[in-house]
């Protein structure tokens, strides 16, 4: 059956419905009243159950007393004309189909009446939107109002954590490239190696446990927690050198190191659509603003204004505001470009002036140094001629007198020197036949007594030697590795007492592992660490206290609720609650404020393990509110823990080593 209006055939002009039928059938052209045209008809209408529809070919629906139309224009019938290829297919023959039979569809259930439960239902309905959407208003009134914000995420249940996920839902949106960053807005790429998270097994090693009443409990932190002071004084920016004319070179070396990398845009994929006929027309978007570079630019101040408008740039392209800011992003540009022109300017114009100068003063003083380089070697060359003369007059004189004197003398000690030594000769000649024989003997019999002892004796002391030598390396080794241990315990305490807030510690705990080698316990404490411990950071001490404060007004709201408590319950339990008494110090007994005034108690004693205790032995709705609190303490403890097995074992290898 034809499904489409009869009216949608229509052309655009004032064609009568005639025509286009005529172009389906290629039958003769039916005029159609001038009423019809405004009115919407359909090719199917409802017949009885009992008649069975028949194709067009073997019935027709027409009157039979309607009027032949008469015959159209030459012109007309040309342009309703369907080609061959556009002709609609032939209906079947009537043997070809089967007998169709209408489904009498079951008469709908009659409305219910309004009753209580309907009352009921839509009163809860009503309560449920409201609620909604009042929350939903909180959620974004918070990101605006900071006073809000605090009243918001503080008393509304699950109010801080759809905050924080709103913002970080806008924060990627408004940023797609945060993740290579750092959170102080560094690049990682400097960390790029130590990018890889480092897992240590969950379920090898030793696992927590609360310890016995009989136990020690050994060293506790203070409730106090000492604050770090804050260093505001801003670091001033050394000044630029000043341009030199001869550095040209390194000045440029520096500038292409200091050169800042733009930030990348990514833009964003295009969604935009062209409208089809019959919608509406729309404009695309507009394209992202593209960043300012300056490659061939040596000036820093320039690259730092270029670095800060690419950053805008980054931002407003980040927030799709690029249609609103361009025209003064691009003046922005201009004015950049001006300045570094001027900028380039005023370098080549001093460089002008400097090279002129100084061209005129060299000249200057290479006239002078000339004059006066002439001047002395004129004077050092009379001087040197009459000192030369006198010199050589001199010397001959003395040369003669000392050769007369040095001939008498030489051939008197000659004589003497040749009778001394003959007679020495002679002696000593004699003294050293005697002196060698007596010396050959003795040797060769010393050597032949002592030679194999004296090696027995040196290969011992060799031996004895290497031993000690071996023992000795061991025993630094040893303790070199136990106070390497020593410094990263201690290096990993010290970070989680100064944290102000909790920050990671996988560096100090992957340096602690590498130090401690194949030690089994020291594997063994590392590994009972939650992962998500030393991943995220813990919480300090003032964080747990704080937190506690929160939780323990929760807590009291609901300490009278059973565990099948309705809406009723809740009501009147959290009115009861603001109108209980509150204990101080230790109390006794087991309802939930005497265990939230001990758990107090001990948290600002310093007894943390001894607050979670207290805290663990809550039931129902009390210990569920409180079961995130519990499992943060729980991993303060179990790293606190976990740093005194490694501390001790370190204690007990240095024990060994004494």
């Amino acid at each position: 059956m034809l499904r489409t209006s009869l009216r949608s055939v229509r052309g655009l002009g004032s064609r009568p419905i005639a025509a286009a039928s005529g172009r389906q059938w290629q039958a003769a052209v039916v005029v159609r009243p001038a009423g019809l045209v405004a009115r919407r008809c359909y090719a199917d209408e409802k017949l009885p159950a009992s008649q069975v529809p028949k194709p067009p070919v073997s019935e027709t629906n027409t009157s039979p007393s309607s009027q032949t139309p008469p015959p159209q224009r030459e012109a007309n019938i040309e342009a309703s004309t369907i080609a061959i290829e556009n002709m609609p297919r032939m209906p079947p023959a009537p043997e070809d189909l089967g007998t169709a039979t209408k489904k009498e569809s079951a008469l709908p259930p009659p409305p219910s009446g309004t009753g209580f439960s309907r009352k009921l239902r839509n009163y809860v309905l009503t309560l449920v939107i409201l609620g909604a959407a009042a929350f939903g208003g909180g959620v974004w009134y918070s990101r605006i109002n900071d006073t809000f914000h605090d009243l918001f995420t503080e008393y509304v249940p699950y109010g801080e954590q759809a905050v924080l996920y709103l913002e970080e839902i806008e924060f990627r949106k408004r940023f797609p490239n945060i993740s290579n960053r750092g959170p102080g807005g560094r690049h990682r790429a400097e960390t790029a190696e130590t990018d890889q998270t480092v897992r240590i097994p969950a379920q090898s090693g030793m696992s927590w446990r609360v310890a016995n009443s009989g136990d020690s409990a050994g060293r506790q932190s203070s409730a106090t927690e000492k604050t770090q002071k804050v260093k505001n004084a801003a670091k001033t920016k050394e000044p630029e050198p000043k341009a030199q004319p001869k550095a040209e070179a390194p000045k440029a070396e520096e500038a292409k190191k200091a050169a800042p990398v733009a930030a990348t845009v990514v833009a964003p994929t295009s969604d935009f659509k062209p409208p089809e006929v019959n919608e509406p027309s729309r404009f695309p978007p507009a394209s992202p603003i593209d960043p300012i570079y300056f490659p061939d630019v040596n000036e820093p101040v320039v690259q730092d204004l270029a670095h800060m408008l690419n950053d805008i740039i980054a931002v407003i392209n980040a927030d799709n505001a690029h249609g609103k800011y361009g025209s003064s992003i691009e003046k922005a540009k201009g004015e950049l470009k001006k300045v570094n022109h001027e900028i380039d300017q005023i370098k080549a114009a001093v460089e002008k002036d400097a090279a002129s100068r100084v061209k005129a003063r060299m000249e200057d003083f290479d006239k002078a140094a000339n004059d006066l380089v002439t001047r002395v070697e004129g004077a050092m060359a009379v001087q040197e001629a009459t000192w030369q003369r006198e010199f050589a007059e001199e010397m001959n004189r003395v040369k003669k007198t000392y050769d007369e004197r040095i001939n008498v003398m030489t051939e008197r000690e000659r004589k003497l020197n040749e009778e001394r030594l003959n007679n020495r000769l002679l002696e000593q000649a004699i003294e050293l036949k005697r002196m060698f024989a007596k010396d050959i003997k003795q040797h060769v019999d010393e050597e032949r007594d002592g030679r194999l002892g004296k090696l027995e004796e040196l290969s011992k002391s060799v031996s004895d030697l290497e031993k000690l030598t071996a023992g000795w390396s061991e025993v630094i080794d040893m303790n070199l590795r136990t106070q390497q241990l020593h410094v990263a315990v201690d290096a990993v305490r010290a970070s989680l007492e100064n944290a102000s807030q909790p920050r990671p510690f996988i560096k100090e705990l992957v340096a602690l592992k590498e130090i401690a080698a194949d030690d089994a316990v020291v594997n063994a404490a590392i590994s009972s660490i939650n992962p998500t411990a030393y991943q995220r950071g813990i919480s300090t001490s003032q964080d747990l206290f704080d937190r506690f404060r929160r939780v323990a007004t929760e807590v009291r709201k609901a300490s009278l609720l059973p565990e099948d408590a309705g809406v009723a319950s809740h009501a009147s339990s959290y009115v009861l609650s603001k109108v209980m008494f509150k204990k101080q110090g230790l109390a006794a007994g087991d309802d939930v404020e005497s265990i939230l005034t001990r758990t107090q108690t001990l948290l600002e004693e310093g007894d943390l393990d001894g607050a979670a205790r207290e805290m663990n032995g809550l039931n129902g709705w009390a210990k569920t509110l409180s079961r995130d609190w519990l499992g943060e303490v729980r991993k303060v403890l179990e790293v606190k823990q976990a740093l005194e097995v490694i501390q001790t074992e370190a204690r007990l290898q240095s024990l060994r080593v004494e």
